[in-house]
């Protein structure tokens, strides 16, 4: 079951104030995520990030589907895992930053219209490394939304020039 696609602005009810400028009320535009948990089949999830809002389009047992709002320059990370009756059959993850009217970026799947791609993964060995470095990282006491860009893309690079069946996580951090 597909979302209905979602304008990239706020509709009225959601007009945010300008902190600026108290009282006032503007658009702003927004990056859309979709999020989709189907028990057994999708987890199409957020890892990490703080949107504007969340709003459940569709919940019943075993489904539930969302729809999660970021301002421009804000950072999020998405895990996207299917799998069918033997197993799983594709796992991707991606750290990105929601951009703005005429921000250049990426097509991302769920997301829309576009986002900068700080770090991306293929396959079960590649998300498998990235997620462990990501609970050492949140461990250590570093907050992902807040950390400079440059972490992630560092440990993109890293993890894309080393076989990822046997990196171990601390690896995507420099260290040996």
């Amino acid at each position: 079951m597909e979302l209905m696609r979602e304008s990239n602005t706020l509709p009225d009810r959601d007009l945010l104030s300008d902190p600026d400028r108290p009282g006032t009320r503007q658009r702003i535009p927004v990056t859309t995520v979709r999020m989709l948990f189907a028990e057994g089949a999708k987890n199409y999830r957020l890892l990490f990030g703080r949107p504007l809002r969340i709003e459940t389009v569709t919940q019943r047992e075993g489904y539930t589907a969302a729809i999660a709002r970021f301002a421009p320059g804000a950072r999020f990370a998405l895990d996207l895992w299917r799998s069918n009756a033997y197993g799983t059959i594709q796992w991707r993850c991606f750290v990105c930053e929601a951009i703005g009217p005429g921000g250049a970026g990426e097509g991302v799947p769920c997301v829309e219209p576009a986002a900068r791609v700080l770090l991306k993964t293929k396959g079960a060995a590649q998300s498998r490394v990235f997620l462990a470095w990501l609970d050492q990282l949140e461990k250590s006491g570093i907050d992902p939304v807040t950390c400079p860009r440059e972490t992630f893309e560092a440990a993109h690079f890293r993890l894309q020039g080393s076989r990822a069946d046997i990196t171990p996580p601390r690896r995507l951090s420099g260290r040996p």
